[in-house]
């Protein structure tokens, strides 16, 4: 089971796979009412999400724009820091539990790279799920998220539709 504490935050899902699916949402919704907000501006579609239920997943494709910063205090490491890219008003994110960042793009980074660490821990070799990829990129500056999330579909009782992206860790 990979849970996340999101205690506090704007994501409420508790499994990584769900809470990336939300987060993804939220930001897909976001570029859309930006994108219907002010019409005479590029449109931003940085996010896709297709839902197929004919094998019942989930695929998601994210370029979200990163700055890249040299960490040379202590590590020497390399951040990739999620750029707001829709406006203050549509990057916001409510930080709290395991989430620490303050836009919804630097979430999501989060949530996708814990979900792909979480994804190498699964032993032995041969049994590691490869179903979310993160690549950086510090020439072009820009972060790929893609993920094929399985999930369990429900029709409810006032014939709406729940999606649920399943725990397969």
């Amino acid at each position: 089971m990979s849970v996340i504490n999101v205690t506090g935050s704007d994501i409420k899902s508790t499994t990584l796979p769900n809470a990336l699916l939300e987060a993804c949402l939220l930001l897909d919704n976001r570029e859309k009412s930006r994108n219907g907000l002010y019409p005479s501006l590029p449109p931003k579609n940085n996010v896709t999400i297709t839902f197929s239920s004919d094998d019942s997943t989930a695929s998601i494709a994210a370029s979200l724009p990163v700055n890249v910063v040299i960490e040379g205090t202590t590590i020497g490491g390399i951040i990739y820091d999620a750029k707001p890219y829709l406006g203050a008003a549509f990057d916001a994110a409510t930080p709290g539990g395991s989430l620490t960042s303050t836009s919804l793009q630097g979430q999501i980074l989060q949530i996708a790279q814990m979900l792909s660490n979480a994804e190498k821990q699964v032993t032995p070799l041969e049994d590691q799920p490869n179903f979310v990829q993160v690549e950086s990129s510090s020439e072009s500056g820009v972060t790929t998220v893609t993920a094929t999330l399985p999930f369990t579909l429900t029709i409810l009782d006032n014939g709406g539709v729940n999606i649920v992206a399943n725990d397969y860790l």
